[in-house]
């Protein structure tokens, strides 16, 4: 009785860790600055939060629509090509929440390295494989140049999705 107990215990634990590193790839269709879907999947790029759709900011003396460039650079990236992701977490509305690729490249990285994207890591599970020191010195690097939402005054993200969240 033991023995089956312990091959149990060792199935659900290998059925977890392999959860855990789940991918998933595919087809993206990018729906904003940091969510695109994959055959009807949401996927929240992990370490990463862009300005929301219809949020704006103010650049070079006018209204600059930060949302509506995050999206725009994503898609250029992503819109359409064969993306994979490695699931790191789902989010509270079950969006898979992953580390994504464009054939080797980081797609969270090249945002924050655009200064499309800041970080957002107080999300993270304590085990994730991504490289958070590259990720910091990327968007260090974006501040200083004042490139994308560094060279503009834009409210967090986070702190707009609150100030309009529909009740």
């Amino acid at each position: 009785m033991n023995i089956r107990l312990v091959g149990a215990a060792l199935a659900a634990l290998l059925f977890t860790a392999s959860a855990a590193s789940a991918e998933f790839s595919g087809r993206a269709r990018v729906i904003d600055g940091d969510t695109f879907s994959i055959r009807q999947q949401r996927i929240r790029i992990a370490a990463i939060d862009a300005c929301e759709r219809d949020q704006t900011g103010f650049k070079n003396g006018g209204i600059w629509r930060c949302g509506f460039e995050a999206r725009r650079f994503l898609a250029s990236m992503i819109d359409g090509k064969h993306v994979r992701c490695v699931e790191i977490d789902r989010d509270q509305y079950r969006r898979l929440v992953g580390q994504c690729f464009i054939e080797s490249s980081d797609i969270g990285l090249e945002m924050v390295k655009a200064g499309q994207a800041s970080l957002l890591l107080r999300y993270l599970p304590r085990s994730h494989p991504i490289d958070l020191d590259q990720y910091r010195r990327a968007e260090n690097r974006a501040r200083q140049l004042g490139q994308g939402l560094w060279g503009a005054e834009v409210e967090s993200p986070s702190s707009y999705r609150r100030s309009n969240a529909s009740d």
